[in-house]
């Protein structure tokens, strides 16, 4: 559980598995992911180049030390594709488009995310902010439906953010910047998250988003970075 752990452990994922480990056609990964995480004094380190057969997501929350997730499988969807990471304990990740939709095992759950109308691509996007509805279904709290209005634009330089150590200030001022919003509609429970913060760039050789902060509530927030950081397929 992305944060149970890092008080069991001191690091946020002291394992790379695969969630299916049990099932027979993710053996193969786990076999060979599990030897990827060298370990110091028990405490996890992330390796500078891990097998690149398969895809990583670095993700640290607050001032804990940083971990994998690995790219378990990727669905087709109409508004872009949603891709399913998992840790060593079982969490499942969702991104589309560099943004959460999904998020199952955590301390805290986003069961369902819907978007409405889908926002434009990222390089559709411009100076002019563009709005949408997110309604996301939360646990713990049975709060379904929380609708908040969703504001996008893209920045004329570096985000208002402390990026992590691990993206350079002169490879950050190579990506492109959107700054995202949301606000909760009136008579929806809970606080306004803090904004998110998304960084496109080139990965593996692939235009994505590389780097994005987002917040799950007010108070947890993640740091995610495709990893390792590399432009070109190797």
């Amino acid at each position: 559980m992305l944060l149970a752990l890092v008080r069991s452990c001191g690091a946020l994922l002291c394992v790379v598995t695969l969630i299916g480990c049990a099932n027979n056609s993710y053996s193969p990964a786990y076999d060979s992911l599990k030897t990827l995480i060298a370990t110091d004094g028990g405490q996890a380190t992330i390796p500078d180049k891990p097998d690149l057969r398969f895809g990583y997501l670095r993700v640290q929350v607050g001032s804990y030390p940083p971990g994998l997730l690995v790219l378990g499988y990727v669905d087709p969807h109409p508004a872009g594709e949603v891709e399913v990471w998992y840790s060593g304990n079982q969490e499942a990740l969702r991104l589309q488009n560099g943004r959460v939709v999904g998020v199952t095992g955590a301390l805290h759950d986003w069961q369902s995310v819907r978007l409405n109308p889908a926002p434009p691509n990222w390089t559709e996007l411009g100076t002019q902010p563009v709005r949408y509805e997110r309604r996301r279904d939360v646990m713990p709290g049975y709060r379904y439906g929380v609708l908040e209005a969703m504001r996008v634009e893209a920045l004329p330089g570096l985000p208002a953010t402390e990026l992590l150590a691990s993206l350079p200030q002169e490879k950050a001022q190579t990506y492109r910047w959107f700054r995202e919003s949301a606000e909760p509609l009136a008579g929806q429970p809970g606080n306004a998250l803090p904004a998110a913060w998304f960084a496109w760039g080139r990965h593996r050789g692939v235009d994505t988003i590389v780097y994005s902060e987002q917040c799950l509530a007010p108070d947890f927030c993640l740091k995610l970075q495709r990893w390792p950081v590399l432009e070109e397929e190797p």
